[in-house]
């Protein structure tokens, strides 16, 4: 990959299953940000696959979901869109697997695992002046109220960035808008002296900004 560019990707969601059967349905929502800027092709996508096919045909299903990064106004090739699905593929199989000997009724509705990827690409050949003023700013209590939610970690030999202990798989974690993950007291002791996500450095937006 072009050492120009540098990237990391947090895997998050809000349930504790790891034994699923073929017919569960992985729920991919994706985003993507380019220098902090949501990628306007993949910001929002909610996607459904089962998971004994992303099994089978994971890189190929997400190449597919990531290729409009390729055709945007970035500047990267299929490169680092390749070693990032590499990434997702092996974090996710390691998490998961199927249970073949139990069969589940076809008349059942098959149950959703939502997954939150959040990809942020850096260009390391730029400066981010703006982002500097805003780690010298804190957020306001509301702001901090309304921006941190609940979620379970889903990510192997993760480690919450600020304080850089290991999280366990399904530990209680909190995330901000752009679902990266921390302690609730890390992440509220870095807010009160920043308006920046501490991985992504996406400035915070609260719903009413």
């Amino acid at each position: 990959m072009d050492q120009r560019f540098s990237y990391n990707i947090s895997l998050s969601g809000e349930n504790d299953i790891n034994v699923l059967m073929p017919r569960t349905l992985f729920r991919f929502i994706i985003r993507v940000f380019y220098e902090n800027t949501l990628v306007p092709e993949l910001g929002r996508s909610s996607t459904l696959i089962s998971s004994q096919t992303f099994f089978q045909e994971g890189p190929d299903f997400l190449q597919t979901l990531l290729w409009p990064l390729s055709s945007s106004l970035t500047p990267f090739g299929t490169d680092i869109i390749e070693t990032i699905v590499n990434v997702i593929v092996d974090e996710i199989l390691d998490i998961f697997q199927i249970d073949d000997v139990v069969a589940s009724s076809s008349e059942s509705q098959p149950q959703e695992v939502p997954l939150w990827i959040v990809i942020n690409i850096a260009d390391n050949s730029m400066h981010a002046a703006t982002q500097d003023l805003l780690r010298t700013v804190s957020a306001s209590e509301e702001a901090i109220d309304t921006l941190l939610k609940k979620s379970t970690v889903l990510q192997a030999e993760c480690c919450c960035c600020i304080c850089l202990d290991e999280f366990h798989l399904n530990a209680e974690c909190y995330t901000l808008t752009c679902q990266h993950f921390f302690h609730k007291k890390c992440i509220t002791r870095w807010l009160h002296t920043s308006q920046t996500c501490p991985m992504c450095r996406q400035p915070l937006r609260t719903p009413n900004d």
